[in-house]
């Protein structure tokens, strides 16, 4: 079995198509899935909004750490499955173009049958802590210079190697998933490796092909 951590930001398109790629690799390989949280609002410094002048995604941050809040409390309240959540809400955000708003959490909330106290934790400052270290957790693993996706490989005496990626433009078919997959695990495996890269292509990543995951 492969363990590995998954670090997401819910706003994230090629982080959302990164997920349902495991998704999909996880059905046909032995894959434990460890879902944890990457605010990109406090990574970027952005929860202040004080740089929204410059900054055309701070907002869109702000409003998926909100999410993750709520993620984040019915996990540990109300041993809420993070994974469902993050999709109900992604499916919403992605798929069907809706804004990550106090609307959209009562619907999610209210569809996973949690309570709908739950909503409050979206402003919760006191959560934050434990979402920092969780980003500080992934930085530990693949350094300061990774935002989402990131995966982190744990091997079976608790070492950890992480790299940020794999990012997609579109999800792949099932077999160069797996290709894919494969490839990643040999990768981690070469102790000297760190990174491969490519110009990625103009334009936003086609999200509409996560539709079914």
């Amino acid at each position: 079995m492969e363990r590995i951590e998954f670090f997401y930001d819910p706003c994230c398109p090629f982080c959302w198509i990164t997920s349902r790629f495991l998704l999909e690799v996880s059905a046909e390989r032995d894959v434990d899935v460890t879902w944890r949280p990457f605010s990109l609002a406090m990574k970027n410094n952005e929860l202040a909004g004080d740089d929204d002048a410059v900054n055309e995604h701070g907002e869109m941050h702000r409003s998926s750490h909100r999410v993750l809040r709520v993620i984040t409390k019915a996990a540990e309240q109300h041993g809420a499955s993070v994974i469902d959540l993050y999709s109900a809400f992604g499916r919403r955000f992605h798929l069907d173009h809706q804004k990550y708003d106090d609307a959209m959490i009562a619907d999610v909330l209210a569809d996973a049958g949690l309570p709908a106290e739950l909503a409050k934790a979206a402003d919760d400052t006191s959560l934050d802590e434990g979402l920092q270290a969780s980003i500080d957790s992934a930085v530990e693993a693949v350094g300061d210079d990774t935002g989402v996706p990131t995966i982190v490989f744990v091997s079976d005496d608790s070492q950890r190697r992480g790299f940020y990626g794999p990012v997609l433009q579109e999800l792949p078919s099932q077999d160069d998933a797996l290709r894919l997959w494969d490839s990643l695990v040999g990768l981690v495996s070469v102790s000297a490796f760190y990174e491969l890269k490519r110009t990625r292509p103009e334009g936003m990543p086609d999200t509409a092909s996560t539709k079914g995951l």
